[in-house]
């Protein structure tokens, strides 16, 4: 399939030359394994018809790369009929005088004119024995450039998407650096000893953004890494005051991601209810990989300024787009406020190392 798709779009002109020799001989082929069922196949034959072919490959050309895009540049309807009435008329009279008149006599000067050569009947059968053909290469043509339009606007909206996803990643990486910084700044001013385990864990954090974030995909592992350095972040920050239970399932399978997908969830956890709520902070995180995809499950108890509040916060908001760029609408993220506890529910498909190039559909 690979080989038959660069055949068929390749740019390169001994190939185009390649194609069109092989539709048209593919043409004149066929057409003499018709007529050998009711008439012999002589070398004169052969040559007449090679002598006409080329008016019909003209007129072909004429209305494919003339009349076609004329049309679709300027939308003239009457310009269109007029050049659709020249090529007709070309071929039930140009090709009929020049087969009778100039092919046969210098092929087969024996062969006698048959009855009524300029008769209407005549006429529109020789329109319509070559209309055939030449509709065949006119749909190929027409399907050809539909395809490769479409293709032009999926590497469009590809790259556009691929802009718009880097903006969002863009606008995240200051949003984390500028909280885990505070947390630095906290203990340094504290001196608690714990400044080298923070400035290990911010570290992470950064390697992770200046060499992970610029791909499209990720190993979902790397991901959960940062979520560690994460939690341990806060950790070190809040002391026995932030407790989270989080647990791990990914089976042996590649999985793929986007960079900065399952942190934002995290973080927006523990900032809302650590900057609002008071004494233990318990918040579950699960992630696991079950059945080609990928679960993340983040509950904590709400928020004091967000009880009467649907605001999640410019991460989430962020993680929502980039959701939408990646999968479309195939995947699922749930987010509740129910009876005093914040949860939200992410499903969204596993990506294979081969996708990398290839995200889900858009």
């Amino acid at each position: 399939m690979k080989f038959f798709n660069e055949f068929v779009y390749s740019k390169h002109w001994g190939v185009r030359i390649f194609r069109h020799v092989l539709f048209w001989s593919t043409d004149m082929i066929s057409y003499l394994v018709v007529i050998s069922a009711n008439a012999e196949i002589t070398k004169a034959t052969v040559i007449i018809l090679l002598l006409i072919m080329p008016l019909a490959v003209l007129v072909t050309y004429f209305i494919i790369y003339y009349i076609i895009p004329s049309y679709a540049r300027d939308r003239n309807q009457i310009k269109l009929v007029i050049n659709v009435l020249a090529a007709l008329v070309f071929i039930g009279v140009g090709i009929r005088y020049y087969r009778f008149f100039i092919v046969y006599p210098l092929i087969d000067p024996t062969r006698a004119l048959p009855p009524h050569v300029w008769g209407i009947g005549p006429i529109v059968g020789e329109i319509f024995a070559w209309m055939s053909v030449i509709c065949m290469a006119i749909a190929i043509k027409v399907m050809k450039n539909k395809t490769e339009l479409q293709q032009q606007h999926e590497r469009l909206l590809e790259e556009k998407k691929a802009a718009e996803l880097a903006f969002l990643k863009a606008q995240m990486h200051p949003h984390f650096l500028f909280n885990t910084l505070n947390t630095l700044y906290s203990h340094a001013i504290q001196n608690t000893g714990k400044s080298e385990q923070i400035v290990l864990h911010l570290s992470n954090l950064l390697r992770f953004m200046l060499e992970e974030c610029n791909q499209r995909l990720i190993p979902i592992e790397k991901e959960i890494k940062v979520i560690d350095d994460y939690i341990e972040l806060e950790k070190l920050r809040h002391g026995s005051r932030l407790q989270i239970d989080c647990q791990v399932k990914v089976n042996g399978s590649p999985a793929y991601i986007s960079p900065l997908l399952l942190l934002p969830f995290v973080e927006n956890s523990c900032k809302h209810t650590l900057s609002s709520n008071r004494g233990i902070i318990p918040i579950t995180v699960r992630i696991k990989t079950e059945n080609n995809f990928v679960i993340l499950f983040v509950e904590n108890d709400l928020a004091q300024l967000d009880r009467n509040s649907s605001t999640n916060g410019m991460g989430i908001a962020n993680v929502k787009k980039q959701l939408g760029l990646l999968y479309g609408k195939d995947f699922i993220l749930d987010i509740k406020n129910n009876n005093g506890k914040y949860t939200v529910n992410l499903k969204v498909p596993v990506l294979k190392n081969d996708e990398q190039n290839t995200v889900h559909h858009y």
